[in-house]
């Protein structure tokens, strides 16, 4: 009996698959029995004598008793030739040799029998040539994955081999790389062992030309596209973030976006065929293979089906909550049609109703029954489970945080029903304590007792940077050249309380600063803060005027916690100022004011932004009232109301998440009576957190004609009002760094000027973030541009920057 291996690149049957073999397998040794046998051809019959010798030819690495045992031999026994064919198919399976002969002969009153073995060589080593945009560990992870049979040391297999190579090529084709072949030759390093050497040929990556689909009539190929996120035709921005590359999987996910589409408007039965893919030449006229730019065509089959009407949402299996509450969570669909979207919503309002109400294993499935007239009702059905209370509350990973610091930001306590939501926004609230990092990955452990139906949640994280010390220099817009001494600690003595020295001298500004805050006074949801500072102010106005202004006085802040995100607040200032200004040209007077401040300000402020210095989701508003002078004595007197919000909102995830990001901001400023305001108590705008690329205070009012317009001292006069408005859109690129895209615009009113967009400066840029922990803020490099610049514009195209943005 022969079994021989098959040349490289033959299409050869597993030889593990004995079973398909077993019948030409036994009748050739049978065959093979019968013609060596001599004294069955002479009518003399084998069957039954004892075995006297069995010799073995061709071992070297195997053992004669191997043989024995899978043959099941051994002398004296009686010569079976059924027997003997059945373990030479068990032999055969073990995949140890590739090809073996037995004699059978009579040798006096038994059987001589002599089996002649070549066995099937080892491999050694796998080689790869050719790997470089894929490692030797993609390919290593997926043969363990997919189990495929090439370990070093195992016998040579030409069927796993054959696997092998059409995995490589299955990874190449994966990364884009549809073009690229793998091939294996076998080298021999003794007779018994072999080495395989892999050659890839990788080619080039496959870029998607274009993107047809067939048989849609409701949506244009543009709309089925556009709701495409990661697969994209060719172009400038799709090669430059790579989504111009064919992914099998990435592509599946695309079309399910457009079968959401179609569900959204109300075809519930949209069908996508198989999607047909093909290489062709973009230039076939091209000689040379490389010219011609091979490029992937793709074509997608679609069956829109019918449109389909909403008609009733029923709700069943409900204890806890009425019917009528249920399908409240239920909005009205646009034009009466069936649109997932609005079911898909509703269903997770009564998961959430449900998980905030302690219900957190509740299952919320629907059933669509489809009515005459494409109407097609809902049936929720609802397994409500059990309710289940809060056990215990602990932390892991606070080494110098008190649990107290930690627990007292916690929206939900213990022995009360678990609220899901409330549990998600107080990880939200520690996190933007920052001195005490949330584990991401794994944030919350649960232990559910479900005997008495409670749950205990362990809340995981690690200290972070509590204290901040800095030594150094630099130079910003604002500050100019500058040396400083800054240290604060959010986290004192472990806490949550903000201790803060400041030190700084430039050449534009001196400020010398202490504060202590207490979150929590006497363990309540109170707050107190004392701030004590000097400050000394430089800045050089639109025609060479300079203002100094020097000030120094105290703050003292009461604040209220009203929950998770809220707080209110009054604090208290008092200071003395003096406002000096000078015309180096002597076109104007100098000028000076000296005056006291007495300031009384209330402020509200919900913040649910995930970060301070670099959120990513959630909104932050406040309104602030000042009053200064008045009751509270003092030389100046007016309100002061302003107002902000602030939205972050992430657009895309995954290696390159994106988010978007608006700010606006008003106010107004209005004195009492008959007095004047001051000129540094007006709204001036510029600087890297207001409109970027305008110099800090650099706009002012302005006439009709965009002419800057100065008081009767020659000090450009600022607004009684003011608008600012910020647009962001930020690319997360990993680790400490942003990019973003801005656009500015804002501008100052004075009292005679109506509110108009016609007078708004604008600006737009780019900007560079890099979180530096030891500074406790971004720095921030910003290059801007004005569209539309006015005569005594101080304008700067590169700024730079400590701190968030706005």
């Amino acid at each position: 009996m022969k079994r021989g291996p098959q040349a490289p690149g033959a299409a050869a049957a597993r030889p593990t698959r004995v079973a398909d073999r077993k019948p030409a397998l036994f009748l050739l040794v049978a065959a093979v029995v019968a013609i060596l046998a001599p004294g069955a051809a002479a009518g003399q019959s084998l069957e039954g004598l004892p075995i006297r010798a069995i010799e073995f030819e061709g071992l070297s690495s195997l053992a004669a008793e191997t043989l024995e045992f899978y043959l099941a031999l051994e002398e004296g026994a009686a010569y079976d030739r059924d027997a003997l064919n059945r373990n030479l198919h068990r032999l055969w399976g073990t995949q140890l040799i590739d090809d073996v002969t037995v004699e059978a002969v009579a040798e006096g009153d038994g059987v001589r029998l002599r089996i002649t073995v070549r066995e099937r060589p080892t491999l050694r080593s796998i080689e790869y040539e050719g790997l470089k945009r894929i490692s030797r560990t993609d390919v290593t992870d997926r043969i363990a994955k997919d189990r495929i049979q090439v370990r070093e040391g195992d016998p040579v297999n030409l069927g796993e081999l054959h696997r092998l190579k059409s995995v490589i090529e299955e990874i190449y084709a994966e990364k884009g790389y549809r073009l690229a072949e793998a091939s294996f030759t076998l080298e021999t390093v003794s007779p018994s062992d072999r080495r395989v050497f892999f050659t890839i040929d990788e080619g080039d990556k496959v870029r998607v030309a274009d993107i047809d689909f067939e048989g849609n009539t409701v949506f244009r190929d543009a709309r089925l596209r556009w709701s495409m996120k990661k697969t994209k035709e060719t172009g400038f921005i799709t090669r430059l973030f790579k989504k111009d590359i064919y992914k099998a999987a990435a592509f599946e996910e695309d079309l399910d976006k457009v079968r959401d589409l179609y569900r959204r408007a109300g075809y519930k039965n949209v069908v996508l065929g198989e999607p047909k893919v093909e290489v062709r030449a973009a230039r076939p006229e091209a000689d040379d293979p490389t010219g011609q730019k091979r490029r992937l065509f793709l074509t997608v089959p679609v069956e829109e089906g019918d449109r389909w009407k909403l008609g009733q949402i029923t709700i069943e299996g409900n204890e806890r909550f009425k019917d009528d509450l249920l399908l409240r969570q239920f909005r009205k669909p646009s034009g009466g049609w069936l649109r997932s979207n609005v079911i898909q919503d509703g269903l997770e309002a009564v998961q959430e109703l449900y998980s905030n109400t302690g219900h957190l294993f509740a299952q919320v499935e629907p059933e669509v029954v489809e009515r005459d007239d494409q109407v097609a009702d809902v049936l929720v059905r609802i397994d409500e489970g059990d309710q289940f209370r809060v056990g215990r509350i602990e932390f892991e990973g606070n080494l110098k945080t008190r649990d107290k610091v930690i627990r007292r930001e916690m929206g939900i306590q213990e022995g009360l029903v678990l609220n899901s939501g409330a549990l998600r926004n107080s990880l939200r609230r520690i996190q933007q304590l920052e001195f005490f990092k949330i584990n991401e990955d794994d944030p919350v452990g649960f232990d559910f007792d479900n005997e008495n139906k409670l749950v205990d949640l362990t809340v995981r994280g690690e200290e972070g940077d509590r204290t901040e010390m800095l030594f150094g220099g630099g130079f910003s817009e604002i500050d100019g050249f500058f040396g400083q001494f800054q240290f604060r600690t959010r986290n004192f003595r472990g806490r949550g309380e903000t201790l803060g020295v400041s030190i700084q001298s430039g050449s534009r500004q001196d400020i010398y600063d202490l504060s202590y805050f207490v979150p929590w006074f006497l363990d309540r949801p109170q707050s107190v803060g004392l701030q004590v500072f000097q400050r000394n102010f430089d800045v050089t106005l639109i025609g060479g005027q300079r203002s100094f202004q020097e000030s120094a006085g105290g703050t003292v802040t009461y604040g209220r916690n009203l929950g998770l995100f809220r707080n209110l607040s009054l604090s208290y200032s008092r200071f003395d100022v003096e406002d000096r200004f000078t015309d180096p040209t002597g076109q104007f007077p100098n000028r000076q004011f000296d005056r006291s401040v007495s300031s009384m300000r209330l402020s509200f402020v919900r913040d649910t932004r995930d970060s301070r210095l670099q959120p990513t989701v959630g909104t932050r508003g406040s309104a602030t009232l000042d009053y200064t002078g008045g009751v509270l004595g003092g030389t100046t007197d007016f309100w002061r109301p302003q107002a902000s919000f602030s939205l972050y909102r992430p657009v895309s995830k995954g290696r390159l998440g994106t988010v978007a990001a608006f700010n606006v901001e008003a106010g107004i400023i209005e004195p009492f009576g008959a007095e004047r305001l001051f000129p540094n108590d007006r709204f001036y705008l510029g600087g890297e957190n207001s409109v970027r690329g305008f110099r800090f205070r650099a706009i002012s009012v302005r006439d009709k004609d965009g002419l800057p317009v100065l008081d009767e001292f020659g000090i450009p006069l600022g607004g009684d009002s003011f608008l600012q408005l910020n647009f962001e859109y930020i690319f997360l690129l990993g680790g400490p760094f942003r990019l973003l895209g801005f656009a500015d615009g804002g501008n100052v009113f004075a009292d005679d000027q109506s509110f108009s967009f016609d007078g708004f400066r604008y600006t737009y840029g780019l900007e560079l973030q890099v979180n530096v922990p030891i500074l406790g803020a971004p720095l921030r490099f910003i290059f801007a541009q004005n569209p539309s610049p006015l005569p005594g514009d101080r304008f700067e195209t590169f700024q730079f920057s400590v701190g968030p943005s706005f």
